[in-house]
């Protein structure tokens, strides 16, 4: 028979609790993917941008916020943004150029600063970054 402390059980079911709440949220009504095939090209997409992002800028190792240039190893904190609005505009969805990797302080600043307005003008997101060749060359094509 097992004896474990009190705090042992709570841990085990807090985890429990934890890994139902997860399996929920991932496959809830209303997700902007509705089955696993839109999962799967939304996941290529963004792990697309984090490679051309790698690439732009020259490092192996290193993945950079467009805006403040914060360098990290992992794609933990950092967030790939849509250039173009991913409901306004979905033929651009899945474009690998239309999309730029911004740290998580950034992009919640850049949603904060201009809300919904830039569901419908990828020039905010010009504006925000200060002029970005990339982002520029993308909106102009």
């Amino acid at each position: 028979m097992w004896v474990g402390t009190h705090n042992e059980t709570e841990n085990l079911e807090e985890e429990e609790d934890r890994r139902n709440v997860r399996h929920r949220m991932k496959w809830k009504k209303g997700n902007r993917w509705k089955g696993s095939k839109g999962q799967v090209r939304y996941m290529t997409w963004r792990k697309n941008v984090f490679q051309l992002n790698k690439g732009k800028y020259g490092y192996q190792k290193y993945y950079v916020c467009v805006k403040c240039n914060k360098k990290r190893k992992t794609t933990r904190v950092l967030h790939a943004h849509h250039i173009y609005s991913w409901k306004k505009f979905p033929d651009k969805r899945y474009t690998m150029k239309n999309g730029v990797v911004l740290c998580i302080k950034c992009h919640n600043a850049f949603h904060r600063k201009y809300k919904f307005e830039a569901l419908d003008k990828p020039n905010l997101l010009l504006e925000y970054l200060g002029d970005n060749k990339a982002v520029k060359d993308y909106i102009n094509e």
